[in-house]
């Protein structure tokens, strides 16, 4: 296999954690207090801790499968290991217009979030020269070097957090405690429901382990950044789902619960403030989803999976000056803005979450494959948690609908044609 030695090293501990970060905190939060309320009351903010751990148990597997292979791709690079070259193409595939599609959605989102504050640029010709304008640079920022979208995502990261340190410490130093009120464990299906919406909150902690090729130390640094943040994470949810519960409840359902949580408050600067937060926190998102999404066509071209007079000539080219697969970047970027310019991304986005959860029960699968193989023996503990990281793969993805299950299927259909074809034509 050919290493992925010409892009360069410029991931440390805190960009690994940045991504794992951006990759997780998106739209999603903004929305997620309301509905959680509604469905779990006074229990809605324990769940995130409860169904948290079971998602570190996945979290963990991934870091140690970048403990084991080190090279871009993460997903496609592991089920190649594992299951060989057809596999690794339509785990890449699927996995690809996931992630995509997740792009060309949440360009939709800063958009409606943005036109809060200026609303024509969320109507007619002003969006679609914001998506064009937001996916240009999307494409710059990721094309002229690692190390300024790192920076970039450093900022926004930034701006991001603050809001939400502000609004948890005021928050609780204004609540009455005293009429705090105790949380009753609800009916079983009634946390079933709750905590499916849960773990989505999690999907996207994978996004730093696309990236091994390009981080420091991969070993120690993708492992400790996943823990880390995720486990930070999970805290920080709870802690924001338990402001709200006590300070808005769910009597009051709002379409944009953190910013009527921010009004209450900090009054409608606090509002503007949380709006504008919105903005950039979704930004650092697409950010994020750029940087690693782009690395896998990149992969997947220099593992050979895609014809040489597209891959290796093309998807697989590295940038002379700034060291960025920029054909790949340029590729990712102007698909992920066709979509969201057309509106067909809603389509695919029916079984986005579905295919994740897919690739992350295949990673799980190659994780106790590695184990079984290699000549070290971890402790009963390391060989148990991927067993339980397996059925929550498989809890989750039954949940899925069935119209999920159909486009899944469709894609991945598409798939194994493309394979067919890209085998024929290499072998020709």
């Amino acid at each position: 296999m050919t290493k992925n030695s010409l892009l360069t090293k410029g991931i440390g501990g805190i960009g690994a954690a940045l991504l794992v970060l951006n990759g997780l905190i998106g739209a999603g939060i903004f929305a997620l207090p309301a509905k959680m309320a509604a469905e779990l009351g006074a229990f809605s903010p324990y769940i995130f801790l409860i169904f948290g751990a079971l998602m570190l148990t996945i979290v963990w597997c991934f870091g140690q499968l970048a403990i084991f292979y080190q090279e871009t791709g993460g997903p496609v690079v592991y089920a190649r290991k594992g299951f060989g070259d057809a596999a690794a193409f339509q785990t890449g595939f699927v996995y690809y217009l996931a992630r995509a599609t997740a792009i060309a959605a949440n360009m939709h989102v800063l958009l409606l979030y943005a036109g809060y504050l200026w609303p024509e640029i969320n109507t007619g010709m002003g969006k679609s020269l914001a998506i064009i304008a937001l996916t240009s640079l999307l494409i710059f920022v990721n094309i002229v070097g690692l190390k300024a979208a790192m920076r970039s995502l450093d900022t926004i990261s930034v701006l991001k957090l603050l809001p939400f340190i502000a609004l948890i410490g005021v928050g609780y130093w204004q609540l009455d405690f005293s009429t705090a009120t105790a949380a009753t464990t609800p009916a079983l299906d009634t946390i079933s429901a709750g905590a499916l919406i849960t773990l989505y909150a999690f999907i996207g902690f994978e996004t730093v382990v696309v990236t091994s090729g390009e981080t420091n130390s991969p070993k120690k640094t993708i492992p400790r950044a996943l823990m880390l943040t995720v486990s930070g994470i999970a805290l920080f949810y709870f802690c924001v789902q338990w402001l709200y519960w006590h300070t808005v409840g769910a009597e009051t359902p709002d379409s944009a619960p953190l910013i009527a949580l921010a009004n209450i408050i900090f009054g409608k600067t606090g509002a503007l403030v949380m709006t504008l937060t919105a903005v950039v926190s979704v930004a650092g998102n697409l950010l994020a989803n750029m940087i690693s999404t782009s690395r896998l066509t990149y992969s997947m071209a220099r593992q050979s999976l895609i014809p040489k007079h597209l891959g290796k000539n093309w998807l697989g080219k590295v940038h002379g000056e700034f060291a960025t697969p920029y054909i790949s970047v340029l590729v990712l970027g102007v698909f992920a803005g066709l979509m969201a310019l057309s509106g067909s991304f809603v389509w695919l986005a029916i079984s986005s979450v579905l295919a994740r959860l897919v690739v992350y029960a295949v990673c799980v699968i190659v994780l106790i494959k590695a184990q079984h193989q290699r000549t070290y023996s971890p402790n009963i503990i390391k060989r148990f948690i991927p067993f339980i990281a397996l059925i929550v793969c498989i809890w989750s993805i039954s949940q899925s609908s069935m119209n999920a299950w159909l486009f899944l299927m469709g894609e991945l259909a598409v798939g194994a044609i493309l394979y067919w074809i890209c085998s024929k034509t290499a072998n020709d």
